[in-house]
């Protein structure tokens, strides 16, 4: 597993990397969010930590799903409507990473894939059949706090379009739209109970 340790430009404190190419990073003392980008490590302010809610999942407490082991680095909240869904980073052994999702009691694992093509918010409506891809869901996500390592760079006032689509066997698919493109992810429901938190 990759780890690696920066020094927080604001405080000072040492924070340890636990997936080679992380985006971003939240300083656990201070409150800072931290831009990595080729080596350079750049302060960009004040981030707004998600508020405490009950979770199967926490930051850096590992967990298996099916004999694979798994450490939660990352945490993302989104407001939609009346709710909120947050989205963990983790990454396997091997330092792979994948996104799990949960929503009221709902997990789903996910990796992201290419965006499609010549596809717009607009024209995915509710029940719409794509590709053998169904149209579950779609609505307004704004960003409501993050903390830990993540893969890309992420604003507080991060906001976008999304869309849920099912196919048979459990599949689904999430897409983002905003304004700097498309967003793809892919991945498939898991049953919570399948879930096994570690120490």
């Amino acid at each position: 597993m990759y780890e690696n340790t920066i020094n927080c430009p604001q405080c000072g404190s040492a924070l340890p990397l636990n997936f080679r190419h992380s985006k971003l990073r939240v300083c656990e003392h201070c409150g800072s969010t931290i831009f990595l980008e080729d080596d350079v490590v750049k302060l960009a302010g004040k981030q707004s930590v998600p508020s405490k809610e009950p979770s199967l999942l926490q930051l850096q407490q590992p967990f298996s799903y099916k004999n694979n082991n798994y450490l939660p680095i990352g945490h993302i909240r989104y407001g939609y409507g009346n709710g909120f869904w947050d989205e963990w980073w983790v990454i396997d052994n091997s330092g792979t990473g994948l996104w799990v999702s949960v929503d009221e009691g709902d997990f789903a694992f996910q990796k992201s894939i290419k965006a499609p093509k010549n596809i717009s918010f607009e024209s995915l409506t509710i029940d719409k059949k794509i590709n053998n891809w169904l149209v579950t869901e779609r609505g307004h996500a704004i960003c409501d706090g993050f903390e830990g390592e993540l893969p890309r760079l992420v604003n507080e006032t991060d906001e976008f379009d999304y869309v849920d689509l099912a196919k048979t066997g459990g599949k689904i698919m999430s897409l983002e739209f905003s304004e700097q493109g498309i967003r793809a992810y892919q991945g498939f429901w898991v049953d919570p109970f399948d879930i096994q938190v570690q120490g």
